[in-house]
């Protein structure tokens, strides 16, 4: 049975796990091997994660089966208009099978009345169609440096 909870120092191995699998997966036809490479090494080292989830504005939640970590969602505080969804994944195999969904509910559990924010690379179609089946909206098109490479990304609204 697959289970939604806050994630805690216990769970960075876990993150981490998922998010090499899911970068590579995810953005293999879309970003440059150098540019996931540098993600992964400045935005899910043992460092960068336990300051995530030391901030205690963020919800950061980890989805898991069997005590085994299959994917995780992070939302901050965006400046007078909500939050932000900064991060969902799951691992492959899990995908389309219901546990994205179950971190979108907990994390709107969460934020009880707040706007929801995310940006998604634009040719990420499956993660675009999954956050409209859950409500969000696109809202404009914008171009953003990753590490040296433009890429454009979806900003999509929840209200």
């Amino acid at each position: 049975m697959i289970q939604v909870r806050k994630a805690t120092d216990n769970d960075v191995l876990g993150i981490q796990q998922v998010a090499h699998v899911t970068w590579h997966d995810t953005y293999e036809h879309t970003m440059r091997p150098d540019t996931r490479a540098q993600v992964l090494v400045e935005f899910y080292s043992e460092e960068s994660l336990a300051h995530s989830l030391e901030r205690q504005e963020a919800v950061f939640l980890v989805a898991e089966e069997q005590g085994h970590i299959i994917g995780f969602a992070q939302a901050l505080p965006r400046p007078h208009s909500g939050y932000e969804i900064t991060r969902t994944y799951i691992l492959p195999q899990y995908q389309r099978k219901g546990v994205g969904s179950k971190l979108q509910a907990e994390l709107v559990k969460q934020l009880p009345g707040q706007n929801l924010w995310v940006f998604v690379e634009r040719n990420n179609q499956g993660a675009i169609a999954f956050y409209r089946s859950h409500g969000f909206e696109p809202q404009r098109e914008v171009e953003l440096p990753v590490f040296g490479e433009t890429l454009v990304f979806v900003e999509m609204l929840k209200q």
